[in-house]
């Protein structure tokens, strides 16, 4: 089955890359989104909206629902008050792991609004929270998310930082996305970047996704999965 991920600045731009990738038109396109477009992540521009596409006469395998998943129209608005108490239980719970982790670090809250909780920790040696890729300070973050709904009820989403690691994680990020860009314009050559976890290739994807050269979308399984920038012809 011949499947693709692609992204664009509405479902309607998703649509015409896949169909341009697939090389069929786009009423022979049938998809499924992976992921709404929104306002913006941690505050850093468009979110675009990610599809899985797939030529309409082949039939797609059945696949597990995605970890993270769309909260419904329907679902109440999350108020001021349940976000403060989330973000108050989040910093609770990290008040009792980071010394039971050995760590000289305390929790600081940055921001509390509907959606986003961010918090920083703050310390010396944070290197073995943060992890290869930042993998430990997602385990933790996952972990925090957890615990805290425990205490306190809200739809908002942890984002979890040491010491400004996904700030600059992000903006290494942005950039090499920008000179892969850059190459494929010129080349007219597919770049394959490296399989990369789903928040690097969001990161990715939305640093592209005005860009008037070239667009991205997703491909591989597991943990090979990688971006691939194309450029629009």
């Amino acid at each position: 089955m011949n499947t693709v991920e692609v992204s664009g600045r509405t479902l309607e731009e998703a649509l015409e890359a896949a169909a341009l990738e697939l090389g069929v038109s786009k009423d022979q396109v049938n998809h499924e989104i992976i992921e709404e477009g929104s306002k913006g992540f941690m505050g850093l521009g468009q979110i675009p909206t990610i599809i899985k596409a797939w030529a309409i006469e082949t039939i797609p395998e059945p696949e597990p629902a995605p970890a993270v998943v769309e909260v419904s129209e329907t679902a109440p608005e999350q108020s001021p008050a349940n976000s403060n108490e989330y973000a108050q239980a989040a910093m609770e719970v990290l008040a009792e792991i980071l010394p039971a982790m050995g760590l000289d670090a305390k929790p600081a809250l940055k921001s509390v609004d509907s959606e986003y909780i961010h918090i920083d920790i703050i310390g010396t040696d944070l290197a073995i929270l943060i992890g290869k890729h930042g993998q430990t300070l997602d385990a933790l973050q996952y972990l925090l998310q957890i615990a805290a709904s425990k205490k306190a009820n809200s739809e908002a989403r942890i984002v979890l930082d040491a010491e400004g690691y996904r700030e600059r994680h992000n903006k290494m990020l942005e950039k090499k996305a920008l000179e892969y860009a850059d190459a494929v314009k010129q080349q007219q050559r597919e770049a394959v970047l490296d399989p990369q976890p789903a928040r690097d290739r969001r990161i990715i994807h939305m640093t592209l996704v005005d860009h008037p050269d070239v667009y991205t979308y997703s491909e591989g399984f597991g943990d090979d999965r990688h971006v691939v920038i194309s450029p629009k012809r």
